[in-house]
């Protein structure tokens, strides 16, 4: 029992991240007509950048200790998150809104091939908003 204090000290924050994930993925995919698209956007940002936070922690307190199978399963989560904050990016929200999305998206433990190409997208947006401004 000695050997698995470690993980049981932190039984919570492990479980806790999976039960959050699987919570918070339902609740993203499902419609919300209740919501404005603006509002709608802006608290699914906050739920994934809590989520994402959420990540970053247990990944700081497990450290080298977190076996590769978990950092793995972190990182798919990240991007499935990732993925799905960014693909509701529409005409609806405000261009702060959806920049602060890929902030968001920017701390995420994902790929950096993956991160690079959000950031990207990232620098794209924030030119067509120059752009918008300018005219």
């Amino acid at each position: 029992m000695e050997d698995h204090k470690s993980e049981i000290d932190n039984w919570d924050l492990g479980t806790g991240i999976y039960v959050s994930f699987y919570f918070l993925r339902s609740s993203l995919l499902e419609d919300n007509d209740t919501m404005t698209e603006l509002d709608f956007l802006e608290s699914k940002n906050d739920a994934c950048r809590n989520f994402i936070s959420q990540l970053n922690e247990s990944l700081a307190v497990w450290g080298g200790r977190l076996p590769v199978e978990a950092r793995v399963a972190y990182s798919k989560m990240a991007e499935e998150m990732s993925s799905l904050l960014l693909s509701d990016l529409g005409e609806g929200s405000t261009r702060d809104v959806q920049l602060s999305c890929f902030d968001t998206v920017s701390n995420a433990p994902i790929p950096d091939e993956l991160r690079s190409s959000h950031l990207q997208e990232a620098v794209s947006l924030f030119t067509c908003y120059l752009s918008e401004v300018a005219t």
